[in-house]
């Protein structure tokens, strides 16, 4: 015992001082698979020192099996492999056709023979399905599936096939694929995506992507959505995509797709055809009350899909280059007759370099592009208030991966992105923007551009080893990613001068933008009536830079069909906000009254730091004689990610400010003129956002973070069982109960539950549609003379968490015998629980952002969302939701397959279905002055 517990502090020593030499980060997101095989004699007796000898699309590794008679090999490409065992005295052994899958250990039991001469015996069997070491929900995804199944082609339907992982949208043949879906994965909105080992989340808007993707470049993808890896940061889901590369037999394909609007059917109601806007009228310009253009609804005009892919040796076996291009269109038109026109063109490339027999290198870059022209447009926002949007990216990385001996492995790389984000009014710049009174946009719209670098270095350690009779399997990483946000944002319009300087660098048009636009019924005066008013704004210009240092260390000990996995991770998280200048509204009348000025922003570093540890654990037992079930259990605490937006939410420059003034339109004309807007009280517009209507050139936040304000937490607890009913087909069943706790919230600056008295009572009967019956709920305001200090504190929601509890049942079949299967189906369950009024400032829940917590949104005019055990309905937000959409479902399933029938002719298809979105009902009033 001694001896053991000596063996394994040195091994542990060994590790860290090798961690301490590297300042790097094991992200989730690795672009391998491995193998994990144990090596008998014909008895069963344990086999060491076989020499393993493992061929496939790189180079030839060879590797020595230990005491245990276990070999490992690490770092594999996804794909086919053949092992050949040899050992004196035995017979040598081939085995053919073992897969190797993304991010999990193909795990090989291989006999071998005593034989006085020499021999070699060829064996081919299948790789067993199921995992006997490793705690994880989720879905691994392969060639076969990716290039056979009929679906639309991005990485986002993917996940709609993934247990427990819910989208916003139903994308019917790529209709949707020129935006991302927003999606919850047991009852978690976050989400992380990897390619290639480079993490391409948009940390500017945690859950989605930075680049959008070629689906024929990937090789396969893996989604993780919980379990007891200590290298996934955050509960949210994770997909890891791995792309193609090149092999010593030169290979490649085409595809070419077209599809138009003949290949589709109407099926818009006929209450729908006959919608009437309001007063306003409709989106062209028609008479208030006349039909609204929806004869056609929303539908599509032609999509395109095509490209090619083609890799091969440079030099055999050592370099290999690959290479891909892929382009897709989508053509769209929307219910308010607009056009919506989006391109998305990739480039990828990959070098492989074996340099010597234990060292390789990778290099792989993307280019990635989105062109959009005509976004946001509808009923509302006619063609030239849409946005031209362009969306280019180009990601990189260099990668080094080193064989130490048989039990250590080291890999390291050194990656980045430069990536911008711009959307363009279709408008004249030089025209200005106005709202009519049935809430239509005219003329032009808001500009945006955003770039958002990122640098990342990180490595993964891997040493095997054994004590006694105990197998270990340590893992470890430790690392540092920046994440830059870089922004600004003004409205249009040209004054009338001719020596005015262009305001704001972002602004594309010639001339001085007035920033400046009318609402014609969309303000509320002191008597409570709606009035026209002036929007005077100022621009944005923010500049962000958020950090982030994380660790991790983890080992499987083995103890024969018993397996622990005991880890940890830590991460630390800040940003900084960037020193910037914010121009103001250069409108000589208004800049005279000091309304919106420039302000020169001094920057805050580290408004707060997040430190957070996460334990893992989990249990695997193999039961069977060819250990074909496994039992399973896992426990995970997670700390959920930082995004750049919630760094500004202190910063003045993160938005652009609004000052809401009296305007009559004297002239009728729809342009705000100076002499037209009643700026007698500058300091006391009727509304305003984004500025203080009492400071206006003050250059700090009248937001906060509370003193204690840190990462909002998940605690998970995983159970199943996994059997395979025979080679290559295993069935499962998996339960997992989450508890969200610590939500990031804000409260207005100085004013709590006691500063609310009860105001009345809304009461009446609910039409038909809403149930009908009477309803009856009280209404809650500010105590008379009470005035709060402007701004919001952030801080995390307390006496308040969510829990999800959700059942996966799956199946899984891999490509072999002529057929294949994926199929799952999931009941979930979240709900919310409140504690004292702590959670809900105002009882009446109408105070922003209070409406329920940060990333999970509900209806924000109901108090029944500060209700104790309701249900949550996570509303669809964000760039490119769809924002009348509440995810959460109850059940889901999802179903697909393929035949191989002769001549090469396969027959596949896939079935999805959801009990429907949730449509949360309610009845909305105005409380009285």
């Amino acid at each position: 015992m001694g001896e053991r517990f000596r063996c394994c502090r040195g091994a542990l020593a060994v590790v860290v001082m090798c961690l301490l030499a590297v300042p790097a980060v094991a992200q989730f997101g690795g672009n391998t698979g491995g193998i994990l095989g144990r090596v008998v004699d014909e008895q069963g007796g344990v086999l060491p020192g076989v020499s393993v000898t493992v061929k496939g699309p790189g180079a030839a590794q060879t590797v020595y099996s230990d005491a245990r008679g276990e070999f490992h090999v690490v770092n594999l490409a996804p794909g086919v492999y053949a092992l050949t065992l040899a050992l004196q005295g035995f017979s040598t052994v081939n085995r053919e056709n073992v897969s190797v899958s993304l991010g999990r250990d193909s795990e090989l039991s291989i006999p071998m023979k005593l034989s006085a001469v020499a021999a070699t015996v060829t064996v081919s069997g299948e790789v067993p399905v199921i995992s006997t070491k490793k705690v994880e929900t989720g879905a691994a995804i392969t060639q076969e599936e990716l290039k056979s199944i009929p679906n639309a082609r991005d990485p986002w339907v993917v996940l709609q096939s993934v247990p427990g992982v819910q989208i916003d949208r139903v994308n019917v043949a790529g209709s949707e694929s020129g935006q991302q879906s927003n999606f919850s994965g047991k009852g978690s909105t976050a989400g992380t995506f990897a390619v290639d080992g480079v993490n391409t989340t948009d940390m500017s808007a945690l859950g989605a992507s930075a680049p959008y993707y070629d689906f024929d470049s990937f090789q396969e993808m893996q989604v993780i959505s919980g379990g007891a890896d200590a290298s996934i940061a955050g509960s949210g889901t994770h997909l890891n995509m791995v792309t193609k590369r090149g092999s010593n037999e030169v290979h490649g394909s085409a595809r070419l797709f077209d599809v138009d609007h003949h290949f589709q059917s109407q099926n818009l109601p006929t209450e729908a055809q006959n919608q009437v806007f309001g007063p306003g009228g409709g989106p062209s310009g028609e008479a208030p009350g006349s039909p609204a253009p929806l004869a056609a609804g929303n539908h599509i005009n032609s999509v395109q899909d095509y490209g090619a892919e083609v890799g091969g040796p440079v030099w055999r076996d050592h370099m290999w280059l690959w290479g891909s291009y892929g382009r897709d269109q989508i053509n769209l038109v929307t219910a308010g007759a607009t056009i919506d026109n989006t391109t998305l063109e990739d480039f990828n490339s990959k070098f492989n370099w074996q340099v010597v027999p234990s060292n390789s290198v990778d290099v792989w870059y993307l280019r990635s592009d989105k062109l959009k022209q005509g976004r946001s447009g509808g009923v509302t926002r006619p063609q030239e208030t849409t946005w031209n949007q362009t969306t280019p990216q180009n990601t990189w990385k260099v990668a080094d991966s080193q064989v130490a001996g048989s039990g250590f492995f080291f890999t390291a790389q050194y990656n980045g992105a430069n990536g911008a984000f711009t959307l363009d009014p279709q408008g004249d710049p030089k025209r200005q923007s106005y709202i009519d009174g049935g809430g239509v946009w005219h003329n032009t719209y808001e500009f945006f551009a955003s770039g958002r670098p990122q640098r990342q270095v990180k490595a993964d350690i891997s040493y095997f080893f054994n004590a006694g009779s105990i197998g270990n399997e340590l893992k470890a990483g430790f690392g540092y990613l920046k994440a830059g946000a870089r922004s600004s944002s003004q409205w249009p319009g040209q004054l009338d001068c001719t020596d005015c300087a262009i305001s704001g660098s972002f602004f594309p048009g010639n001339g001085q933008a007035a920033q400046t636009y009318g609402d014609q019924f969309d303000c509320t005066d002191a008597d409570g009536n709606s009035v026209p008013c002036a929007t005077i704004t100022r621009q944005s210009n923010l500049s962000i830079d958020n950090k982030y240092f994380s660790a991790y260390l983890q080992d499987a000990i083995t103890m024969d069909r018993l397996t622990i996995n005991l880890g940890v991770r830590w991460d630390q998280q800040y940003g900084n906000n960037n020193p910037t200048v914010i121009q103001g509204n250069p409108t000589p009348e208004f800049a005279a009254a000091g309304i919106a000025p420039t302000v020169n922003y001094l920057g805050a570093n580290k408004p707060f730091t997040w430190n957070d540890w996460q334990p893992r654990v989990g249990l695997t037992y193999a039961l069977g004689t060819n250990r074909t079930t496994v039992l399973k259990a896992s426990y995970a605490r997670y700390a959920e990610a930082l995004g750049t937006n919630q760094t500004g939410q202190i910063n003045p420059t993160n938005s652009v400010a609004y000052l809401y003034y009296p305007w009559n339109d004297a002239n009728g004309d729809g342009v705000v003129q100076p002499g037209e807007v009643n700026v007698s009280d500058p300091t006391h517009p009727l509304s305003w956002r984004g500025i203080d209507p009492g400071f206006q050139g003050n250059g700090v936040s009248p937001n906060t973070f509370s003193s204690n304000f840190h990462a909002p937490k998940t605690t998970e607890f995983v159970a199943g069982v996994d059997h395979e009913l025979f080679p290559a087909f295993a069935v499962g069943a998996v339960y997992t109960y989450r508890k969200f706790t610590d939500q990031l919230f804000r409260f207005p600056t100085g004013i709590t539950s006691a500063d609310y008295v009860l105001a009345g009572t809304f009461a009446g009967t609910l039409p038909s549609q809403l149930g009908g019956g009477t309803y009856s709920a009280p209404y809650y305001k500010l105590a008379p003379g009470f005035t709060a200090p402007p701004g919001y504190v952030w801080t995390n929601r307390s006496n308040y968490d969510q829990t999800y509890n959700g059942v996966d049942l799956i199946v899984t079949k891999r490509l072999s015998n002529k057929w294949m299967m994926r199929g799952s189906f999931s009941y979930n369950l979240d709900k919310q629980h409140t504690n004292g009024t702590s959670g809900c400032v105002d009882p009446t829940n109408t105070v922003p952002g209070q409406s329920a917590d940060v990333g999970n949104p509900q209806t924000a005019y109901t108090a029944e969302s500060c209700a104790d055990n309701t249900y949550v309905a996570t509303r669809s937000t964000g760039s490119g939701s769809k924002d009348s959409v509440f995810l959460n479902s109850k059940w889901q399933f999802n179903v697909n397959g393929m035949y191989q029938a002769p001549y090469g002719i396969e027959l596949s298809g896939n079935v999805f279905g959801r009990q429907g979105y949730p449509y949360p009902m309610f009845r909305q009033g105005t409380t009285p002055t």
